[in-house]
């Protein structure tokens, strides 16, 4: 049955369902018996999977084999979904059994019910509208630098702020500590955001990923 927390996870899915037993499903797992979401997980697996390996093709011509899978793996990993899955509140209405409550938490539970959900809105109104859902919370990630692509934190603060528009940030050493003992402390700057972050390392190079980790942390909450 819908209720207004149903009404609302659809708006924060970005699809309203025609056929709301479609959605239903998708959020009933198998704890409660009889039919769950376990066969709309595996179509939504396939389904999300080659949505963003389209999407990483189209986006990056450049980019390796190699690459490309490494990025669409970190994308379409639990612990990304589970970002999704926490920010538009599937916990609140999955259906699971009152003795299995605590598994609520799991991450499996919450992105196979994400994937679930994916599929459902491909039943329900087609691949163009499932592929602009799962597009518009892909990018949300990326947006918010939440997704790990594998690379040091001083690539991925350069290419988060050149994303936008904004310089590169500015590295200088507070200090190098002693020889043999050596400890250097670097300042890392985004003049833009008015941000400026310190960070530690036994060489210059770990120092300013440091810095550059704990700088990219505090831009994606910007």
């Amino acid at each position: 049955m819908q209720d207004q927390k149903h009404f609302s996870l659809q708006g924060n899915i970005g699809h309203h369902f025609d056929d709301v037993s479609l959605l239903l499903k998708a959020l009933r797992h198998k704890s409660m018996g009889g039919a769950s979401n376990e066969r709309l997980e595996f179509f939504g697996d396939a389904i999300l999977n080659y949505t963003v390996a389209e999407m990483l093709y189209k986006r990056f011509p450049s980019l390796p084999e190699g690459d490309l899978s490494r990025v669409r793996a970190a994308m379409v990993c639990h612990e990304s979904l589970l970002k999704i899955a926490s920010r538009i509140g599937i916990a609140d209405v999955l259906e699971v059994d009152q003795t299995h409550r605590v598994e609520k938490s799991k991450d499996s539970i919450l992105s196979d019910a994400l994937e679930a959900i994916f599929a459902a809105v491909q039943l329900d109104a087609g691949h163009d509208v499932a592929k602009k859902v799962i597009l518009h919370h892909m990018e949300i990630l990326l947006a918010r630098g939440e997704v790990s692509l594998g690379k040091d934190s001083k690539t991925a603060l350069q290419e988060h702020l050149q994303a936008r528009g904004i310089p590169v940030p500015t590295y200088s050493v507070l200090s190098q500590g002693e020889p043999g003992e050596r400890t250097f402390e670097v300042q890392c700057d985004v003049p833009r955001f008015h941000l400026t972050m310190t960070g530690k390392g036994t060489t210059r190079k770990l120092a300013e990923k440091d810095a550059a980790a704990k700088v990219l942390k505090k831009c994606a909450s910007l």
